[in-house]
């Protein structure tokens, strides 16, 4: 073929630069997703705000659900561009366009033809679904990535043997994206080798060096949390993740099917040339013995058997087998054109990606999840609650589903609207009356019904054209930004909350690091200690709760003494703040005394949400008074916050030398 397009620096260029075109164009004013992507970048952000790069936390809480390796790299995009919603994408954006081009590249390796090459690339693009997932602060387009750069240094190191360990550190990288997801690119090659009787392969000293590279790297985030909160975190992780414990599909028989429906709804044009392509790529690999076919064929039906299996099935869980699925296509196409069709192809293929470009960039339309404005509301009014609470004080939800808008609003607000919701009119208002100072959130119609049925109970602070921030009446004087006269659409949030400078600010003074503290300061240690003592021993008993998002179990415990803890911060002068070094005159005491003011604040606060998420009359709350009258344990808590309590008053007891 004789046409300018063919030519392989052009097309890498195009596509490169296409695919960014495409995955950020038009990002700036559209705005979070509510659920996951919301759940993701509030995790990266809790990254770069804790620098805690092992122990992930999702609104102080610590996660066990994902790994942190999109996590890293989005809060890295923050320290560089700022905590904005552009940021949160920027990573899968960036990923995306690593997809398309080694998806370019391994077909190219395969099949030395610079057609099937750019149409691989092109099928991976289109209906759609790469592109939106692409355009979203998701997991899943990273996992893609380092799946597919495994695969290629796979086939590369048939001819030069140190890619084997490419492949090894890029499923390692696999596994710290989406855990044991990761491990496909081991079991397909090894499934591949055996089925292509390549025996030898499996003792090549390269290879078994890339394997090595797999296991400690890539499981290294789940060994440091398991060294860090023991046996919870394996419950958790493997437990409950992995075993799809409470999932919402687990009543329906037919579950397995649930991918097959997903391609037969959203997988055109491609269906029926993917399903033809796979029916001969089998027969040559099995049948004619040809190794790239069925390596290509392994690839996608070992990954769609093995994800059929589990009761929760989304489309995008399979993005890293839809590279082979392109090469597939594009093979398959490739042989029943003729050269003069293949040029007349390869220009409708660039003319439909630079369509897109435009559509994307220059319209107003807004289709496919990526494109439509997402959170527009929540970000309006983010910053009006951000002014008018503190740090870690909680909104009232009165009628909101339980993860709307609640995700964004900690996102963008850095606040938490309570789970459990309150429904009944009645005990809004009573509630009101008992803690007029709370503030609350709703929706716009349903604050219209309460002011026909309370005019004179609540006062709005602001609304706009879906939400409405109000409080009681008696709390109106003390409102710091009253907004209530102002046009929604007069506050337009155009800047995201950035974190205070003095945030970040460390204690530079000097001191020692070997001196005793005060009196006063270790009795009230060695009075606290005495309940650690006790409380350590204490055993899991029921009744016991999950709450999503991210997923925790709640046990009962005794309940925690905060005047002990009082004790310690005043006793011990911590209560000054991050300046000065209080009555311990030890550096290394000091530091250890704030690390467990902050442990002990975050255990009071996770165990404070309980009694948001079930209503007085719920049945646990009567197992709970039976387990309080009959064993003493009064207050559910979270297994890792008490571990981390227990942990640093251990460090507090080395570092301040009490024996």
């Amino acid at each position: 073929m004789n046409s300018a397009l063919n030519n392989k620096k052009l097309q890498i260029l195009f596509l490169i630069f296409a695919s960014l075109l495409i995955f950020l164009g038009r990002q700036l004013d559209n705005g979070i997703q509510n659920f996951d992507d919301a759940y993701y970048a509030q995790k990266a952000k809790e990254i770069l705000e804790s620098g805690s790069l092992w122990l992930i936390t999702y609104s102080g809480i610590p996660a066990f659900d994902n790994p942190p390796m999109p996590f890293w790299l989005t809060a890295l995009a923050y320290s560089v561009f700022g905590v904005s919603t552009y940021s949160a994408i920027f990573p899968s954006a960036l990923f995306g366009t690593g997809v398309i081009l080694i998806t370019y590249r391994l077909s190219l390796l395969i099949y030395k033809d610079y057609w099937i090459a750019f149409a691989s690339a092109f099928v991976l693009l289109f209906p759609g679904l790469f592109v939106d997932a692409s355009r979203r602060s998701m997991v899943d387009i990273p996992l893609a990535f380092f799946v597919v750069l495994a695969f290629y240094a796979f086939l590369k190191a048939r001819d030069q043997k140190p890619w084997y360990l490419i492949f090894g550190l890029a499923t390692a990288c696999a596994i710290l994206t989406k855990s044991v997801l990761g491990l496909f690119p081991l079991t397909i090659i090894g499934a591949f080798l055996i089925f292509s009787r390549q025996w030898r392969e499996f003792i090549n000293p390269w290879f078994v060096s890339g394997c090595m590279i797999v296991l400690p790297l890539g499981f290294s985030w789940h060994l440091v949390n398991w060294q860090h909160y023991g046996q919870e975190f394996i419950d958790m992780h493997f437990g409950y993740l992995l075993g799809n414990q409470g999932n919402r599909h687990a009543a329906n028989p037919y579950y397995f099917l649930g991918y097959a429906k997903d391609f037969y709804r959203n997988y055109w044009p491609w269906l029926p040339i993917t399903l033809i392509g796979l029916v001969q790529f089998g027969k040559r690999g099995f049948r004619e013995k040809d190794k790239v076919s069925l390596f290509l064929f392994l690839w996608p039906v070992l990954t769609f058997l093995v994800m059929s299996t589990a009761r929760n099935q989304v489309i995008r869980y399979l993005f890293m087998m839809f590279p082979a699925l392109a090469i597939i296509n594009a093979k398959t196409i490739s042989e029943w054109l003729g050269p003069d069709k293949k040029n007349q192809a390869l220009a409708i293929m660039v003319g439909v990606i630079a369509t897109t470009i435009l559509f994307v960039n220059t319209t107003s339309f807004r289709v496919k999840v990526s494109l439509d404005q997402q959170s527009k509301e929540v970000r309006e009014i983010a910053p009006i609650i951000n002014l008018n609470t503190s740090k870690n004080q909680r909104i009232g939800n009165y009628r909101l589903n339980p993860y709307s808008p609640r995700l964004t609003m900690l996102f963008y607000a850095n606040r938490f609207i309570e789970l459990g919701k309150t429904s009944v009119p009645e005990k809004l208002i009573e509630s009101l009356s008992s803690n007029p100072e709370k503030l609350w959130l709703t929706s716009l119609g349903e604050f219209s019904k309460l002011t026909g049925q309370y005019p004179d109970k609540i006062y709005l602070i602001h609304a706009n054209s879906k939400y409405a921030f109000f409080t009681s009446i008696d709390n109106r004087e003390k409102i710091r930004y009253d907004f209530s006269s102002l046009s929604p659409t007069f506050i337009i949030d155009q800047k995201e909350s950035r974190s205070s400078i003095f945030d970040n600010l460390k204690y530079k003074g000097g001191g020692s690091n070997n001196a005793v503290p005060a009196q006063e300061c270790q009795g009230a240690i060695k009075q606290f200690g005495s309940f650690v003592t006790s409380w350590r021993t204490e055993p899991k008993a029921s009744p016991s709760f999950w709450v999503f998002l991210p997923p925790v179990i709640y046990y009962p415990h005794t309940k925690f003494p905060a005047d002990l803890s009082r004790n310690v911060v005043t006793a011990c002068g911590i209560d000054k703040g991050v300046w000065g070094e209080g009555k311990t005159h030890n550096l290394q005491c000091s530091d250890q005394l704030h690390s467990f003011k902050r442990s002990v604040d975050t255990l009071m606060a996770v165990s404070a949400v309980m009694p948001y998420e079930y209503s007085p009359s719920h049945s646990v709350w009567d197992k709970m008074e039976q387990g309080c009258s009959d064993n003493g344990l009064c207050e559910f808590q979270l297994e890792s916050t008490r571990y981390a309590v227990m942990e640093s008053y251990s460090k507090v007891k080395a570092a301040c030398i009490l024996n």
